[in-house]
């Protein structure tokens, strides 16, 4: 599996991750042809980031590009950033908003990468960034990402796995 990687100069220094215990499935509610500088600087400028949150970003073609690397702590799930590694996807696959869905290249490259990262981490549960607010038990957290579309596929993409 190729991983394109892009020079980045991050704002601060990185923090190795402890231990990964998740695997966190996002979408970007974008387009599925996002340049991943914009996503970069929407991350750092807008949000207040160290660089983009993400470790791995998946293009509406398939392309997988490394955001963070993946030994990092994220910056994608609130309260699991810590033991967790986050995947996302481009586009938005909420089925109320768009009726876009991924692209048979990007569920490629989803188990690709899930198949990668569970063999560098075993035994992370991958869950839908929707998830993560039961997880800590905290309501506030709750989210819609990564869409009813592609949450509803991740029962037979990790089936799969």
């Amino acid at each position: 599996m190729e991983i394109v990687q892009k020079e980045r100069k991050w704002p601060y220094d990185l923090t190795p991750r402890g231990s990964t215990a998740y695997i966190v499935v996002h979408h970007t509610a974008g387009p599925q042809n996002q340049d991943t500088d914009e996503i970069w600087d929407y991350h750092t400028t807008h949000l207040g980031y160290n660089g983009i949150g993400y470790h791995r970003l998946i293009k509406g073609d398939g392309t997988t590009v490394q955001g963070r690397p993946d030994w990092v702590v994220g910056a994608h799930a609130f309260g699991l950033n810590h033991t967790s590694v986050g995947v996302v996807l481009e586009g938005n696959f909420e089925s109320s908003e768009s009726d876009m869905q991924p692209t048979n290249e990007q569920i490629a490259a989803l188990k690709d990468n899930l198949r990668d990262l569970l063999v560098k981490y075993p035994g992370a549960e991958i869950i839908g960034h929707r998830q993560v607010a039961t997880i800590i038990g905290d309501p506030s957290a709750a989210t819609a990402c990564p869409g009813d579309t592609l949450y509803a596929m991740l029962p037979e993409i990790i089936a799969s796995l």
